[in-house]
């Protein structure tokens, strides 16, 4: 934190921001921040990727995508995740997709009691099989669900998966911690 202020100097000369949430606070306040976006109770379901660029293609199949959307709470995302991730080697840490610049993707949110929750879900897989082609064939963990399988897993990590399987194994032989995107001990 001491060099904080050093780092946001260039940004700062931007001009007055319209919020400024650049602060040390507590993990819990970092967390909670978009808890009001995201209601407990309601449905919600995406599909995600990486791209390497925003290519013409790409800009514009969202742009199609945008204007045929049916869920009234429905979202195509593009957020920009450069920096740091693009400055390590593949093999440095658990992370591939090290070409990633962009993650990208279909959501929807919906009240549980909507009839249409079904051909919601429906659009954003759709709408999701459209946006792959423009992708680094990887997205970040923590954005798949539940109905993404194993190999989903596999090109999050790509070449480093097989380190983490024999990590898993030694350290969580039992496969103990599971309740997540799971890496079997015993791939």
């Amino acid at each position: 934190m001491d060099d904080t202020e050093a780092a946001l100097a260039p940004l700062r000369t931007l001009g007055d921001p319209v919020v400024d949430l650049l602060a040390e606070r507590p993990y819990i306040q970092q967390q909670s921040y978009l808890d009001a976006t995201e209601p407990k109770g309601d449905h919600y379901y995406w599909k995600t990727e990486f791209a390497a660029e925003l290519s013409g293609d790409l800009l514009s199949t969202v742009r199609d995508l945008a204007a045929e959307n049916p869920i009234p709470d429905g979202q195509l995302v593009i957020a920009h995740i450069g920096g740091a991730l693009n400055e390590r080697d593949d093999d440095d840490g658990a992370v591939n997709n090290r070409d990633a610049r962009f993650a990208y993707g279909a959501a929807g949110r919906w009240d549980p009691d909507d009839p249409n929750g079904g051909a919601y879900r429906e659009w954003v897989r759709t709408a999701w099989d459209q946006l792959r082609p423009y992708s680094t064939g990887g997205n970040y963990i923590n954005f798949q669900t539940a109905d993404e399988d194993e190999e989903r897993i596999r090109a999050t990590y790509g070449d480093n998966f097989a380190r983490l399987v024999e990590i898993k194994a030694q350290y969580d032989p039992e496969n103990v911690f599971r309740v997540n995107r799971n890496i079997r001990p015993n791939e």
